[in-house]
């Protein structure tokens, strides 16, 4: 029987990160970091590897931890790293970033000194990162609550869904260029096609972003968020 990442691995994980920290026990799915990606459906994409493709697995319960990395529920966070992208600039980033936390875990569930080496500045400039992996993450000018502020300032509800009672909340990637402009705006999960355009719209026509930073330098940074669309 072939053996997944939810077996022995994913357990001790669990166990080693319970112990580490004393919060309240996580009721639902966990959000999901597989590589330095955040994932829509985390635990149902981690199904599909087996336990020899996992480099390290480290779980985050406390809220104050798992919002370092863009997560502000109370459901956990789990940060998948595969012996296939083990030494990307992205793994090596989110790992110092872990490694700042001072978890007490498993040694064999943790990065060891010495296994991975920084990328040049040449390559970090080049690359794109994840929001979660990156140093100094992008922000809008004045943080995330200007920035809702933003949105729901020029939001235009579409009519047809206000019509027919539609909302919900969409689910936006993008990416924040070096030069904090936003680009290839895409939907990860929609609700309505009106409502869909419209998100899109709002989030191309945001003012420049304060850019990533990664070692020292402006980097292009993938990032991820929702809008909520609700009828008053």
């Amino acid at each position: 029987m072939k053996k997944y990442l939810f077996t022995l691995l994913s357990l001790l994980t669990l166990f080693s990160a319970l112990q580490a920290q004393e919060v309240s026990p996580v009721t639902t799915k966990p959000s999901v970091i597989l590589d330095g990606k955040l994932l829509v459906n985390g635990v149902d994409t981690l199904r599909k590897f087996k336990k020899e493709d996992i480099e390290s697995a480290t779980i985050l319960k406390d809220r104050n931890k798992t919002a370092l990395f863009g997560i502000n529920d109370n459901n956990g966070l789990l940060i998948v790293f595969t012996r296939a992208k083990q030494n990307t600039a992205e793994n090596i980033a989110l790992k110092e970033k872990i490694a700042k936390l001072n978890i007490a875990t498993k040694p064999d569930m943790v990065m060891k000194a010495g296994q991975t080496v920084n990328p040049s500045r040449d390559s970090i400039a080049k690359g794109t990162f994840d929001f979660v992996s990156i140093e100094k993450q992008p922000e809008f000018p004045g943080g995330l609550k200007a920035f809702y502020q933003y949105l729901s300032a020029n939001i235009k509800y579409p009519k047809e869904s206000a019509r027919n009672k539609i909302q919900g909340r969409v689910f936006l990637s993008f990416i924040v260029e070096k030069d904090g402009e936003l680009s290839n705006v895409k939907i990860m999960r929609g609700v309505s096609a009106d409502i869909n355009e419209e998100a899109i719209r709002v989030i191309s026509g945001s003012p420049k972003w304060n850019p990533g930073i990664q070692f020292g330098v402006p980097v292009r940074v993938k990032y991820n968020i929702n809008v909520n669309f609700a009828l008053n």
